[in-house]
């Protein structure tokens, strides 16, 4: 784990489950998140099995306040999404399509005060790919001064 988390271009994922999100603070995960990203310019936060805390309201709180950028000092910086778990209740011929609306609704019902953009499996596809965006920003101006300099060396070597 270290030996790929500690590259700078890595992304971590920090996923804790719902009911524990009170405790994010001094969560095993987001600590070694800390260490190895502590500015969290590479650390995405996942929420899961939000649907199985749905009736705890003081979790559901937490989450949200996640969600807005409220929690606890040491996640200002994460960007958070929520998701559920696959559920029981979703058969195996139901299409994609027709899973992941079911659970954007069903999230939008339990986190009525959560940003919608932060909700369900597109958010983490979308915060992941802006997370990659950022990171080739970051790289591409590098890559492509080497690539001038060594086209320099060689029109120079010609």
């Amino acid at each position: 784990l270290s030996q790929y988390a500690e590259r700078s271009d890595a992304i971590l994922l920090v996923v804790i489950p719902a009911t524990q999100a009170p405790e994010v603070a001094s969560s095993k995960a987001i600590r070694i998140a800390m260490v190895l990203d502590g500015e969290c310019t590479r650390t995405i936060g996942v929420i899961s099995k939000i649907d199985q805390a749905s009736s705890e309201l003081k979790i559901i709180v937490v989450v949200q306040d996640l969600l807005l950028n409220q929690g606890p000092g040491s996640t200002y910086d994460i960007p958070w999404v929520a998701l559920i778990g696959p559920s029981r209740s979703v058969r195996a011929d139901n299409s994609l399509e027709t899973v992941w609306r079911a659970e954007s609704e069903s999230l939008k019902s339990i986190l009525t005060g959560a940003p919608q953009s932060k909700l369900r499996r597109l958010a983490l596809v979308e915060t992941l790919a802006q997370e990659i965006r950022n990171r080739m920003r970051i790289k591409l101006p590098n890559l492509l001064s080497g690539y001038i300099s060594s086209l320099s060396f060689l029109s120079c070597s010609l």
